[in-house]
């Protein structure tokens, strides 16, 4: 009987760890992937994000538009993320402990961007950034350690693109996804019936590969609809599972998988955005989106131990496919103080992947996320552009109820207060 459960008590927890691998950061886009790289469409809440060719970082939202200019350009960009995830312990949590402080922080990001034409009809780009994952930190001793006490799950790309223009009006293009991914696990089950804190952790990188498609329609000079799709990445984790500070009665289970390899399958799921820039007057521009993510088919993640059973799970948390829409503008000032400057403002609604009453404390996120965004352009000088801007995503008060499995049933209960999260950006793009 002790056998049974002392193995089962390892195994649980390492379920509902492995399971459990979306992250707060990243949770308002729907999903685990951002719209905000640092680039112009932070400031219309990512309004107009695959018609945009004029931007070196189409090379990035849509391979398509790197064909329309005249001259090789380059963005450059950084941005500041500050996620506000306090969250406040209920009474019925079972797990002594504190509240887990701020998980989230200050998170850095941005990206590299370059776009040119090799003839009239040919363009290529090359871009590097990141916008899937993210990271929860929470302190030591918060009451949702039985489930989660730290994380990692981040995704850098590097995409080289070519495009085509196939008519004057219309061009296509095609990019290569290279992505490195790099997952980190850490939670602290149940030592044993006397209480304590185990340790479980597990880390790893990884390369996936996906391709980007991409559409860019310029009917008349003044209307640009742009179409993008990015196929799913495969990320196969396979890392030794490292066990620790386990009391007497887990021996035979700690001796059966600590150091053992884990493979861990997930994929990031393939996106679908179409965009619209309307210029409205000389001076005015107009922006939209709707988009489509298949997170659904990022629920289902397969968990393969090398111990002497081969044991494999396959770990089903019932994700759903995302929607978003999105509205902007921007608008440039020809004299007063603002001269040469332009301002945008934005605003985009997303769903989410998870419902509340499914809610767990790696993705404390709302049934649905607004963001609004602002920001500010100018060009310096003939050829140098700097752009500006800042976006917030606001979710509010998130519930919490998240309960464990025999035979120690750790609950977690609680809410997550007024959370938000902050974007600051800047890039710069220049003519070579």
């Amino acid at each position: 009987m002790s056998r049974v459960q002392s193995t089962g008590a390892v195994i649980r927890p390492l379920a509902l760890a492995i399971g459990a691998l979306g992250l707060a950061p990243l949770a308002e886009a729907g999903g685990l992937m951002v719209w905000e790289i640092g680039t112009p469409t932070l400031g219309t809440a990512g309004a107009g994000w695959a018609a945009m060719p004029e931007d070196a970082s189409t090379a990035f939202t849509n391979p398509a538009g790197t064909v329309w200019r005249d001259n090789t350009e380059i963005r450059a960009a950084g941005q500041l993320l500050y996620g506000d995830v306090d969250f406040s312990r209920g009474e019925e949590s079972n797990v002594p402990g504190n509240d887990g402080g701020n998980p989230v922080g200050w998170f850095p990001g941005g990206g590299a961007f370059v776009a040119g034409r090799l003839t009239d009809n040919l363009g290529w780009g090359l871009a590097m950034a990141g916008n899937f994952g993210g990271v929860l930190d929470y302190k030591d001793e918060w009451a949702g350690r039985r489930f989660l006490q730290d994380v990692d799950l981040l995704g850098m790309s590097l995409i080289p693109s070519m495009s085509w223009k196939i008519h004057p009006c219309l061009s296509v293009g095609v990019g290569l996804n290279v992505m490195a991914g790099y997952f980190n696990w850490k939670s602290a089950p149940r030592a044993g019936l006397l209480g304590g804190d185990g340790s479980l952790e597990y880390s790893d990188v990884d390369f996936g590969y996906g391709g980007n498609l991409g559409l860019t329609y310029r009917p008349v000079p003044s209307t640009t609809l742009g179409f993008t799709y990015t196929s799913r990445v495969d990320l196969d984790f396979d890392a030794r599972m490292e066990l620790d500070s386990f009391g007497p009665l887990f021996d035979i289970a700690v001796e059966r998988f600590d150091g053992r390899r884990t493979r861990i399958g997930m994929n990031v799921p393939a996106t679908y955005t179409a965009s619209l820039q309307q210029e409205l007057t000389s001076t005015t521009n107009f922006y939209m989106n709707i988009g489509w993510q298949e997170w659904s088919t990022y629920s289902p993640l397969a968990l393969e131990l090398d111990d002497p059973e081969q044991t494999s799970l396959r770990i089903d948390r019932g994700y759903r496919d995302t929607g978003h829409f999105a509205l902007g503008a921007r608008h440039g000032f020809v004299d007063g103080l603002m001269r040469d400057w332009s301002v945008s403002a934005g605003i985009a609604y997303d769903s989410a992947m998870v419902k509340t009453s499914t809610l767990t404390a790696d993705i404390p996120t709302a049934e649905a996320s607004w963001r609004f965004g602002v920001g500010a352009g100018k060009e310096l000088c003939p050829g140098l552009t700097l752009d500006l801007g800042y976006t917030l995503v606001w979710q509010g008060d998130i519930d919490i109820d998240q309960q464990g499995r025999p035979p120690f049933s750790p609950r977690l209960q609680g809410t997550f207060e007024d959370v938000s999260l902050h974007f600051f950006g800047g890039s710069l793009q220049f003519e070579l």
